[in-house]
């Protein structure tokens, strides 16, 4: 479980079995986003205050690495939807979000909330990571929580690296307010 302690230079800084963390930008845990797609715009805001480790802007910026918002997409890995779940993965967390009957990956309100739902899972999983929290969540999200706890601090894969690195340099101060 992860508790805010402080502050400092508009990051959150948290406390976690004894050692501090960077839980993230102060506004974590904010539904406020923008230049999100109209359409997608409540559900991220709404999965955006699944906890305070994810945000509006994260969950905008991993879907544009994941999916450039295309609620079809489908990888060579066998990802699916707006926001790329293997079918393992959509198995644990899938949810009919919008109360549509059914429960799909394509379907991006279940998609979305089940992303949030995911990455504040990942939060207890990639915690002891010895980076950044949302870097810990990014690597874990791409690559897996066993993974990056297993690298230990490293990137997991250079995949995991680049995907961490664009959507917090590039993609995430492109939806925030």
């Amino acid at each position: 479980m992860l508790r805010i302690i402080g502050r400092a230079m508009g990051v959150a800084l948290a406390a976690s079995g004894g050692a501090a963390l960077i839980a993230g930008p102060a506004w974590a845990g904010s539904p406020d986003v923008r230049n999100v797609p109209g359409e997608y715009e409540s559900w991220v805001r709404q999965a955006a205050v699944t906890c305070d480790a994810v945000n509006g802007p994260l969950l905008a910026a991993q879907i544009e690495q994941e999916s450039e918002w295309n609620p079809d997409a489908v990888s060579s890995i066998g990802a699916e939807g707006i926001a790329q779940f293997l079918p393992g993965t959509w198995a644990a967390y899938g949810t009919d979000a919008n109360g549509n009957g059914w429960t799909s990956p394509f379907d991006p309100p279940d998609a979305i909330i089940a992303q949030g739902r995911y990455m504040c899972d990942l939060v207890s999983q990639v915690s002891t990571v010895p980076v950044d929290l949302t870097t810990a969540l990014l690597w874990g999200y791409n690559a897996g929580p066993v993974a990056t706890t297993e690298a230990n601090g490293r990137p997991p894969t250079a995949e995991a690296e680049h995907y961490a690195r664009r959507i917090t340099t590039e993609l995430i101060p492109k939806y925030t307010p």
